[in-house]
């Protein structure tokens, strides 16, 4: 029967894995699967205003439109 733990720790050099707690002593040999969590991006705080001026609505906007009126 195969048996799976789960834990996590810190790759110090291709020989060496420091683990953030103990392991139970499997006796033997073992496989070891490295799983490298993605770290998270930073996106940059966003700045009120940036867009300011930039942004132009027509004086007629809440005119009807002539192709959709109706006759």
């Amino acid at each position: 029967m195969e048996q799976a733990i789960i834990t996590q720790g810190k790759l110090t050099s291709p020989r060496t894995i420091i683990l953030d707690e103990d392991m139970p002593d499997l006796g033997g040999s073992f496989d070891i699967i490295i799983i490298k969590k993605k770290q998270k991006q930073t996106k940059p705080k966003r700045k009120a205003g940036t867009l300011k001026g930039m942004i132009h609505m027509s004086d007629d906007f809440d005119e009807p439109l002539e192709d959709f009126m109706v006759n």
